[in-house]
């Protein structure tokens, strides 16, 4: 016996177009939620001095994917990243950090290394799902490219500081990862470019009571 195709009458088909609308909306949502959910964090770390204060330092993960051009022509390409530092105990947090103009040459070839600042940008939260963390890299960079970077901030009790680090890399490419971490009352910034990595001192963190 065969069977005839009945054509759907219109209410069948305004329901059928509603279902798909739901379905697609609901696709959306998702998809949505997923891509503006992530928070680029990549590690964090917690640390105690002997008198129990306590702070935490959260470190992301890298955006970028450009290039820079200095005045004399070379061009370099480059990662963000931010850190967040948040000061958990009763007393003031003095930080202080500091990197030379001279480059970093952590990679075997003398003609690659590379170069990390301080911008005074004020990073925040909002900009995390912005390109490049919000930050206007090549603007600072025309200004400020041969000076050394210095940052002092003092963040109150149970209060928190983000701030930028970019890098420039000169002729070498790998997966980037960067750390703020404590040795003591010391600063480290730990940086690794596959499979190249480097520990640079780069300045202290102090509580208010220790200075």
């Amino acid at each position: 016996m065969a069977f005839l195709h009945k054509p759907p009458n219109n209410r069948e088909q305004l329901m059928r177009l509603g279902t798909l609308f739901v379905v697609l909306l609901w696709g959306l949502t998702a998809w949505t939620q997923t891509t503006t959910s992530r928070n680029w964090v990549d590690t964090e770390g917690s640390y105690t001095d002997a008198a129990g204060n306590a702070l935490t330092v959260t470190n992301s993960l890298p955006k970028g994917g450009g290039t820079y051009t200095d005045t004399s022509g070379n061009t370099y390409s480059y990662v963000i990243f931010w850190h967040k530092v948040t000061n958990t105990s009763e007393v003031p947090l003095k930080l202080e950090l500091g990197f030379p103009a001279e480059p970093y040459p952590i990679f075997s070839s003398l003609d690659s290394y590379i170069r990390l600042f301080l911008p005074p940008d004020r990073m925040t939260p909002e900009n995390i799902g912005q390109q490049d963390y919000g930050l206007d890299l090549s603007r600072f960079l025309d200004a400020a490219f041969e000076a050394p970077s210095r940052l002092e901030k003092t963040i109150a009790p149970h209060g928190e500081f983000l701030f930028y680090v970019p890098i420039l890399i000169r002729q070498a490419r790998g997966t980037a990862r960067a750390a703020l971490v404590m040795d003591g009352d010391r600063v480290i910034y730990q940086i690794k470019i596959h499979p190249q990595d480097a520990d640079i001192p780069c300045g202290k963190l102090l509580f208010k009571e220790c200075y």
